[in-house]
């Protein structure tokens, strides 16, 4: 049941979350069909998928070169996992992220967020990635509920799945290269407020140096339209791909992906607030 609705277990009090993760059964992956392009990657023993890649902060003068996105690289893997073939990342810049598959020779599958707003042609139905979106903004500033950010200026991360619901709202989202580039312009007041997974903003809010910070009464629900582009039309692939986004939740890997990306996240704003690193 809960395959069918994969939203579900992101809104889930971690107890039941943890008692459905250990209940959930694993779908006999060589039994479900696969279309020409997963069939493709069979053969090669090799799954390729572009991700978002970007800098990580890093001092003014030794700047880091980008890197691929964990989040994006670890539901690759999984994916990889149970094709039983290898995984290879091919790391893209987010200008090149409003191509689709098709004009990116050798890539099977991009994995880059949302495709709200991006151009590019939507695949699957199911998102990889979401969880309930929360607000944080200044605290003692005016900024109260999520009416109150009509019209202000909000951080997010290319991909961000909550850009739907900010403008919606009457938001101005300001799209930047990833989380800590949105967390980052944010702590320099580039914006009013930042929007950001409650794993993630709860991460944040316990940092000594987040106190001036506050949580805003608005919850974002995470835009479920396609998050992934196959490098062709192939049904059943996107079917192969819908069914293992799904497991991925309700399985709790998905739930796992989430807290090492909060920890990461976290580690380097804690980094950028100490001043080991620049913001830029």
């Amino acid at each position: 049941m809960l395959l069918r609705l994969p939203d579900v277990p992101e809104r889930l009090p971690a107890p039941l979350a943890d008692w459905l993760a250990r209940h959930s059964r694993e779908p006999e992956w060589g039994a479900v069909p696969v279309g020409p392009v997963l069939a493709g990657a069979a053969r090669r023993g090799e799954l390729v998928i572009g991700v978002r890649a970007y800098p990580r902060p890093a001092p003014a003068n030794r700047p880091a070169p980008p890197e691929p996105d964990a989040f994006d690289v670890e539901f690759g893997r999984y994916l990889a996992d149970r094709l039983h073939v290898r995984l290879r990342v091919i790391a893209l810049r987010p200008d090149v992220l409003g191509n689709v598959a098709e004009s990116l020779p050798g890539v099977d599958l991009i994995i880059a967020g949302s495709t709200s707003g991006s151009g590019r042609t939507p695949a699957q139905s199911t998102a990889y990635t979401g969880g309930e979106g929360r607000l944080v903004a200044l605290r003692g500033g005016s900024l109260r509920t999520l009416a109150d950010v009509a019209g202000k200026r909000v951080c997010v991360a290319s991909g961000s799945p909550y850009a739907s619901d900010l403008i919606h709202a009457g938001a101005l989202p300001r799209t930047y290269e990833s989380s800590i580039h949105a967390v980052s312009a944010f702590m320099a007041g580039e914006c009013e407020a930042l929007a950001e997974d409650k794993v993630l903003l709860d991460r944040l809010l316990g940092l000594p140096e987040w106190r001036f910070y506050r949580r805003l009464e608005a919850r974002l629900a995470p835009a479920h339209q396609a998050q992934m582009v196959l490098s062709a039309p192939d049904t059943a692939s996107q079917a192969w791909i819908d069914l293992a986004a799904r497991h991925w939740k309700t399985g709790g890997a998905f739930a796992r992906a989430r807290e090492r990306r909060a920890a990461n996240v976290g580690f380097e704003a804690s980094l950028l607030q100490s001043g080991f690193v620049c913001h830029s």
